[in-house]
């Protein structure tokens, strides 16, 4: 609901405040008196385009700022989410503000937070709908309807389920696209990976293999210097080959009795000796081990020839696979092993993935087609119930139609999810196959047209003004809940004027209404009355909004009736009528 609107600077507004009540808000006052200039501001803090020229004369800027009250409003909420504001920190309430500057630039706050233009103008959809000719009417933006016919029909469910079947499917379809496309980049590579994966097999490479090659190249290369110095060791520690000169086994034996005698002179030396046979025998088997070790190398040119040419082989595919050991080597293969593997595995997953959506495919199908069956319903019924509501209000020659297309697809260009029934290609969105549109025909012999070619201002009110109550009737949640109506008594009077002023005053129990009107019959139904008047003060034109109480009620309805001659017999009329909307409803 819409609690105040504060405007300053904007066209003939200086400095205006209108606390505006539940229930049916009138405004009134003498053409020109500037209560279009109202709803103008209006319209900008919802999102309408802004322009320079409607700045006051002398001023930089102009700004507005509307208190909204939202309470228990879910779609208020959830756009609010998206900008990180809880309205529940301000207990329900909104403040929205707009600036516009003499420079063109336009700045916008909601709760003192800097947001967007576009973002006032999501919230305003849901919050406040103008009827005249302005902008702001959701009715007049036939992506609207299925939301309104939906909302009717108590359908919000059922379109939550296609919503969840649809963000199934979708994502389904960008996964497996994704799938074989990986798959396709894949098998490009296959050949290539399976010979890699074949090459590196075959290799029968071991991790330690490297060090163990260069190391029997080593010993290959020096067989010749190894078995000299090797028999050379062994020579000086057992066995010389001169007879003059003894090994030092030999010379250590001969002394080993020496040491005895020692012994037995001192026994500590027992530990000595002990060590000194030790000795030898470590000797003994050095000289052992020298000698295999000898007998164990010999030069092989076949073998050396073998282990150069695997070293080569381990050399060039380090090279070639951009590694410096055969651990990395042996990694690669791994990992060429899994891609191989994956690719294998992404056609069975492609398979599980193509009956996943074949399943949800027919089940969004079922679904979709079921809801667009009650569409049509619906629609037939809305139909009636907006006819016969035309009928009261001066319109009984209007036809209007409720049109529920299914979106069939003729070329497949396009990037949408499609349903196939029955040969037909059908679009397949968020919200179903349906594409809804009001369509209106207001005289006879004329052709069924979207609401926005009416030209008439008075038909677009009674027209809203049918629709809305309607709609106020029915389970919607959505449908903004501030109805605001210009010109809705554009050519009509007399009976028809009192039944539209009966209208707007059931409307408004369940909605707030403001209605600007120069009718006492719709006058005199106010739960709160505004009169709005231009005035000249210090040669310059200034607008002001009074709320009227009680007597000022009657003069103004007085004036209504009778113009500026305003005497006892209009004055007893007006508070005649007031007396009646009173009776009438309690």
């Amino acid at each position: 609901m819409l609690q105040e609107l504060n405007i300053k600077n904007y066209a003939l507004i200086e400095k205006l405040r209108l606390d505006l009540s539940s229930g049916l808000n009138i405004l009134t006052g003498e053409t020109g008196a500037g209560k279009s200039i109202i709803l103008g501001a209006l319209g900008l803090i919802l999102g309408e385009r802004g322009n320079i020229d409607s700045i006051r004369t002398g001023e930089d800027s102009a700004v507005i700022k509307a208190l909204m009250d939202v309470s228990n409003n879910s779609n208020i909420a959830d756009i609010l989410s998206k900008i990180n504001l809880n309205v529940e920190d301000n207990e329900g309430i909104l403040l929205l503000s707009r600036e516009i500057s003499k420079n063109g630039r336009s700045r916008c706050w909601i709760n003192d937070q800097s947001s967007t233009i576009s973002t006032l103008r999501e919230i305003g959809d849901y919050l406040v709908d103008i009827h005249g000719q302005h902008e702001h009417q959701t009715l007049f933006r036939s992506e609207k309807h299925l939301e309104i016919l939906d909302d009717f029909a108590g359908l919000k469910e059922h379109v939550k389920d296609i919503n969840n079947l649809y963000n199934q499917l979708r994502k389904l379809i960008l996964e497996h696209d994704q799938l074989l496309k990986e798959r396709e980049e894949s098998l490009k590579e296959k050949d290539l990976l399976e010979f890699q994966l074949n090459e590196i097999k075959d290799a029968k490479l071991d991790i330690d293999e490297e060090e163990k090659l260069l190391r029997e190249r080593q010993i290959l290369n020096n067989a010749e210097l190894i078995f000299e110095l090797a028999n050379k060791i062994y020579q000086c520690i057992y066995d010389s080959d001169d007879p003059n000169i003894p090994s030092v086994l030999d010379i250590l034996k001969s002394l080993r009795a020496d040491l005895l005698k020692l012994r037995q002179v001192d026994s500590e030396l027992e530990e000595l000796e002990s060590r000194y046979e030790n000795t030898i025998y470590e000797l003994e088997d050095i000289a052992s081990q020298i000698i295999d070790y000898r007998d164990g190398v010999e030069f092989d040119p076949r073998k050396i020839a073998e282990v150069e040419s695997r070293l080569d082989l381990i050399h060039k595919l380090k090279r070639k696979y951009g590694t410096e050991t055969i651990a990395g080597l042996l990694e690669y293969k791994n990992i060429v092993s899994s891609k191989l593997n994956d690719i294998t595995l992404s056609s069975s997953r492609i398979d599980i993935m193509e009956e996943e959506i074949r399943e949800i495919t027919d089940k969004a199908k079922k679904s979709a087609l079921m809801l667009s069956e009650k569409r049509q319903d619906y629609a037939k019924k809305l139909k009636k119930m907006i006819e016969k509501e035309l009928k009261t209000l001066g319109m009984e020659r209007t036809v209007f139609e409720v049109q529920v297309t299914q979106n069939e697809i003729l070329s497949n260009d396009e990037d949408y999810l499609i349903l196939n029934d029955n040969g037909k290609n059908l679009k397949f969105s968020s919200n179903g196959i349906d594409f809804v549109e009001f369509l209106i025909s207001p005289n006879p012999g004329e052709d069924l047209r979207p609401l926005t070619k009416i030209a008439s201002g008075g038909e677009i009110s009674r027209i809203m003004l049918a629709i809305k109550t309607v709609l106020a009737t029915g389970t919607t949640h959505s449908s903004p809940v501030t109805l605001i109506f210009d010109e809705i008594d554009t050519g009509i009077g007399g009976r028809i004027a009192e039944v539209v002023g009966r209208k707007l005053k059931e409307l408004s129990k369940s909605l707030q209404v403001i209605c600007i009107t120069h009718l006492p019959q719709i006058a005199s139904l106010a739960d709160t009355h505004y009169r709005v008047q231009k005035k000249v003060i210090n040669d310059r034109t200034i607008v002001e909004v009074e709320n009227l109480d009680a007597d000022e009620r009657v003069r103004e309805i007085a004036r209504m009736l009778a113009g500026e001659k305003i005497t006892d017999v209009t004055l007893a009329h007006a508070s005649e009528m007031i007396q009646q909307a009173k009776e009438e409803r309690s």
